[in-house]
């Protein structure tokens, strides 16, 4: 969990959110999308530095109060929580838009998207260590509809490939899916790893497949 430096007292969740002197009042907001706004910016400062965030650190960040925080969310715990939650509605909002751009060349649409579900999946991982373990699950659970918003991103984002491809692309998020963990087994005690260039060359041709530049002699 964040390690608070700074607890709120009774004074700082009365005062106006001007702050000290020289801080600009934060404009009139509706609760909700204060919530909203101080989640977000949160994420990338739980990314960047882990549990060491402080609210201090987040209200200089946003230029409030620090009360103004503990007002939306009453507990630091509340705070993590959703941002965490956020985290993983920002990573749907990206599968929405298009994970990787469907004009590439194959090989250079499996790359970006190697490149993309590393870095995704080591987020992943930074942002539920901030929770409890035994929440872990119900905030899985309630990304509802990701593992199939994931599904048809991929399936959209190859589909121009299909002829070319040995699975449906409708399963090729499973594939893509068992790379991101391939690309994160390090976490897991696996000290070799793959490297990037690996689980490309492994996606688009198995240990037995042969390159689409690989000669009759099966050198490339």
């Amino acid at each position: 969990m964040i390690d608070v430096a700074t607890e709120p007292d009774a004074a700082a969740q009365a005062e106006p959110d001007a702050g000290p002197a020289g801080r600009t009042r934060a404009q009139p907001m509706a609760p909700e999308d204060r919530r909203r706004m101080i989640a977000e910016e949160a994420v990338p400062l739980f990314l960047e530095h882990g549990s060491a965030v402080t609210t201090r650190q987040l209200a200089d960040h946003l230029g409030i109060a620090e009360g103004t925080i503990f007002r939306a969310f009453g507990d630091k715990d509340s705070l993590v929580r959703a941002a965490v939650q956020t985290f993983f509605e920002q990573s749907r909002a990206r599968m929405a838009e298009g994970l990787v751009d469907a004009g590439l060349p194959l090989e250079d649409k499996v790359a970006a998207l190697v490149r993309g579900t590393r870095v995704w999946m080591q987020n992943m991982f930074r942002m539920l260590s901030l929770v409890p373990r035994d929440q872990v699950p119900e905030i899985m659970q309630h990304r509802g509809a990701g593992g199939d918003e994931y599904q048809a991103a991929i399936a959209a984002a190859f589909g121009s490939d299909a002829d070319a491809l040995t699975v449906p692309v409708d399963r090729l998020g499973a594939v893509m899916s068992i790379a991101g963990v391939a690309a994160n087994a390090r976490r897991f005690g696996d000290a070799q790893g793959l490297t990037d260039e690996e689980l490309v060359r492994f996606i688009l041709y198995g240990i037995a497949g042969v390159p689409r530049d690989a000669d009759a002699s099966g050198k490339e």
